[in-house]
């Protein structure tokens, strides 16, 4: 009776820790991410799934806070020079970080870009209810780090969009992403794709010393920014405007030539 008495009266031994989550995404079952939304944050009514931190890793931060912050910081930029009824080309999209803000305007129509297929799977089960007008598309390109089974070179990929079709351009932390080569082809796409007068927000790493242009790999590039703004007059894009740091790449505003692409 009394050793039944102690046993009951005895601190239960405490529950063992959770394993300690992976460093970020590679760590996962590749095939299953794009099955999972963040635990802490359930579906609300009317709401939007929040992506899984194995996903906003491959975004650029498993912080909760810093993905919604640095999404809401884009969106807000954004936003601010945006037409009445804009077409929006979101090119790196990942999970849905820039999207999830810019789907509370109900004018704007929506294409996102990505080469990891996890995050475009993602959003086109959380974006469903939206599907007539945000779109999800798949790059299958080869990367190394991010497709290693891709079957297309950047250099021969054409964007998903016509000629002169979209209003604004965004591509944050792609450019911080991409060798010399495919950022020179994709600038050449942002311009066909835009409007006359369109505009594309542009964000890099600018950490290359002097006389470099371009340095690194596809895990992080830096570059020279005057020479990246010569490769975008080249190309028909302008600069407008230096827009400054955004958590941590410097941002530029740039607009569609006109007269450069000839139209």
């Amino acid at each position: 009776m009394l050793r039944r008495l102690l046993r009951r009266l005895s601190p239960s031994p405490p529950n063992p820790s959770p394993p300690p989550l992976p460093a970020d995404w590679r760590g996962f079952d590749r095939d299953t991410l794009h099955h999972f939304d963040a635990p802490e944050l359930p579906l609300q009514p009317h709401g939007m799934a929040v992506p899984s931190y194995a996903l906003r890793t491959e975004a650029g931060t498993g912080d909760l806070a810093m993905f919604l912050g640095i999404g809401e910081a884009w969106a807000q930029m954004v936003a601010r020079f945006l037409p009445d009824e804009p077409v929006v080309l979101d090119l790196g999209c990942g999970c849905g970080k820039l999207a999830r803000f810019l789907h509370l305007n109900p004018r704007l129509r929506y294409v996102g870009v990505d080469i990891f297929l996890p995050g475009i799977l993602w959003c086109r089960r959380a974006f469903a209810g939206s599907a007539d007008r945000f779109r999800f598309e798949h790059f299958d390109g080869y990367s190394a780090t991010y497709n290693p089974d891709g079957r297309i070179a950047v250099t021969d990929y054409s964007l998903p969009a016509a000629d002169a079709s979209v209003d604004v351009v965004v591509c944050s932390s792609l450019f911080t992403h991409l060798l010399e080569a495919d950022a020179i082809h994709y600038l050449g796409e942002i311009a066909r794709v835009l409007k006359p007068g369109g505009q594309a927000f542009i964000s890099v790493h600018n950490a290359v010393a002097p006389g470099e242009r371009w340095r690194g790999d596809e895990e992080r590039i830096d570059l020279d920014e005057d020479y990246f703004l010569e490769l975008c007059a080249m190309s028909g894009l302008i600069a407008e405007e230096p827009i400054g740091e955004v958590y941590g790449q410097v941002v530029h505003r740039l607009r569609n030539s006109v007269a450069s692409r000839g139209r």
